[in-house]
């Protein structure tokens, strides 16, 4: 059996960190003021499932007695709680993981407690099959327990259908919903439940953790490749206790053996390439990458090997180094980083981890793997260089104010065009590239008063990481996004400008909305409403020429008398 299986958490004591979470649910079980739904929240790994399962245990456990109030028990004429053979015995919220039940639930074999992954059975069909069920009684436990796991993966009409059987469920059934997207859970839902958030674990609370299974199954670790396994797990005990078993099968787990198995790149050699980076040598640095890179690392760990140390550096830069770097890594690393920190200038040092953050974004679409990191190195090193002249953007910027050109989208009429100076419109027509970068459908708003908006350029900065989560319920969805833009971000609403009018009817679908509204709502960190103004159709070169052309056309003359317009002429 895999480790974090083997060593899953099995009452809520056992439990690492999540002291809120435990606090109240030992409280509400000694009071008897049990809610009918939970819906447990946090990041992946971090016992979700597990709290579930031992939920389960405490109110199916033949050893414990609950308080009736909390509508697991029946009364006798007195009021005390019943449980056959059990009468008198104190409330407890430790399962004693012994009795046929427990055992059961451990197991996953115990008819009364029902795991769904919504991510697989996320329709209506789905859950009309959950609500005939839950009418049954239990077949030996005391209460049916369901646990939902993903449960923001459901689609809307399932979460319709769930939420009358939330808000009155038979008293022998106890809900435990699981997820890592809080924002993605309707509002009604949300009413229905008890939330209780689930922290992602610290650096010191994983290492226990990892110290506690290394010790149990006698795998030899010091306690500096700890740390390692520890901030590679990113606050998952999972996926912390996932690595441990991976090196399990050494006689001893050392940063050598750390590097050689998980492809992070050596300690040493990332120093070297770093160097290279603040003495802005970029030739010796992509050399020294491209070694790095030969001998088979992983490019996801190395970057972010390369952004654990430059993090490591910018602390000891800002007198933390002391409380923040110096326990965890040797005396020795330590030394170095120190003499690396007097290399690199403050400014220069910010713009590199800001170059290797977005090189570790743009590497999840690369088609060559390396690609990304090889330029963020380059680049690395000439970030501080004086440029040999002006880019390509503040050549066109500069072109665009010399002439005056509006950079807005224009409506295509003969109107608008004929209103702008002959010269003008021609240059307009005529340079193609300028043309382009002025009118070209903008995924964000670019006017001055966007560039001021600190959420809109949250969002830009994030616009990949959306069009791709967009993608993956709704490929169409995302290729309309590509010709919309943000014109107006509130502090609960959002307005998407699309150029036609099909645009806004597919944006303002439901499903469309609540896929928009979570995604937004996930990065700002609040509760997004999103509506759709129609814009206007942005203009291409061609489609300018082609009206300067046809500007003394007698149909054109027409049409603008129909229209209760101006004459062309």
């Amino acid at each position: 059996m895999v480790l974090y299986r083997k060593y899953r958490s099995q009452t809520l004591e056992e439990l690492i960190g999540q002291a809120n979470v435990k606090l109240a649910l030992k409280s509400a079980l000694s009071e008897g003021k049990l809610a009918h739904a939970y819906l447990f929240y946090g990041p992946r790994g971090t016992g979700k499932t597990s709290t579930a399962r031992i939920l389960a245990k405490i109110v199916n456990c033949e050893s414990i007695v609950i308080p009736a109030k909390a509508g697991i028990h029946d009364q006798e004429s007195d009021g005390s709680p019943i449980r056959s053979g059990m009468t008198g015995k104190e409330v407890s919220s430790v399962p004693c993981n012994k009795c046929s039940s427990c055992l059961s639930i451990t197991e996953g074999s115990n008819m009364d407690v029902i795991e769904m992954d919504a991510a697989s059975n996320r329709g209506i069909d789905d859950i009309r099959s959950l609500r005939e069920n839950i009418k049954l009684s239990p077949s030996k436990s005391l209460k049916k327990v369901y646990i939902i796991d993903e449960v923001h993966m459901l689609s809307a009409e399932a979460f319709n259908a769930l939420l009358k059987t939330l808000e009155e469920p038979p008293s022998h059934v106890l809900f435990i919903l699981a997820t890592t997207e809080l924002a993605k859970i309707p509002q009604t839902i949300l009413s229905r439940v008890q939330k209780l958030e689930f922290k992602q674990a610290s650096l010191e609370e994983l290492k226990e953790a990892m110290s506690k299974v290394a010790k149990l199954e006698k795998i030899k670790i010091d306690d500096e490749s700890l740390t390692i396994l520890a901030k590679k797990a990113q606050g998952s005990f999972r996926d912390g206790i996932k690595l441990l078993d991976l090196l399990s099968t050494h006689e001893s787990i050392d940063q050598k053996v750390i590097e050689e198995n998980l492809g992070s790149g050596v300690f040493e050699n990332i120093g070297v390439i770093l160097e290279n980076i603040a003495q802005k040598e970029s030739s010796k640095a992509l050399k020294n990458l491209t070694s790095e890179i030969s001998k088979g690392v992983n490019i996801k760990e190395l970057t972010l090997s390369f952004m654990d140390m430059l993090r490591q550096i910018f602390f000891i830069k800002h007198d933390l180094g002391e409380s923040l770097v110096k326990n965890e890594v040797s005396l020795d690393k330590y030394k170095i980083l120190e003499s690396m920190a007097e290399k690199f200038e403050m400014n220069h040092l910010i713009s590199t981890l800001d170059i290797f953050q977005k090189s570790l974004e743009q590497g999840r679409f690369a088609s060559i793997a390396s690609l990304p990191l090889e330029i963020a190195v380059v680049e690395s090193a000439q970030s501080s260089q004086p440029k040999a002249g002006p880019s390509l953007t503040e050549v066109v910027s500069s072109q665009l104010s010399e002439k005056s050109l509006p950079v807005v989208s224009t409506p295509v009429n003969v109107i608008a065009i004929r209103q702008l100076p002959e010269k003008q419109s021609l240059d307009f027509a005529r340079d193609k590239s300028q043309t382009e970068i002025a009118t070209s459908p903008s995924h964000i708003a670019q006017d001055s008063r966007d560039d001021n908006s600190s959420d809109i350029q949250k969002i830009k900065d994030k616009w990949t990481y959306v069009l791709e989560t967009i993608r993956a319920f709704n490929f169409s969805l995302e290729a309309l996004l590509r010709s919309a833009k943000i014109s107006e971000c509130g502090e609960s609403n959002m307005i998407i400008e699309v150029p036609y009018s099909f645009h806004q009817r597919i944006l303002e679908a439901p499903k469309s909305r609540d896929l928009l509204e979570s995604i937004f709502s996930d990065i700002l960190g609040r509760s997004i409403k999103v509506s759709t103004v129609l814009g206007q159709k942005p203009v291409r070169a061609e489609e300018l020429a082609n009206v300067e052309m046809a500007a003394d056309d007698e149909i054109i003359k027409i049409a603008s008398e129909i229209f209760n317009s101006e004459t062309v002429n």
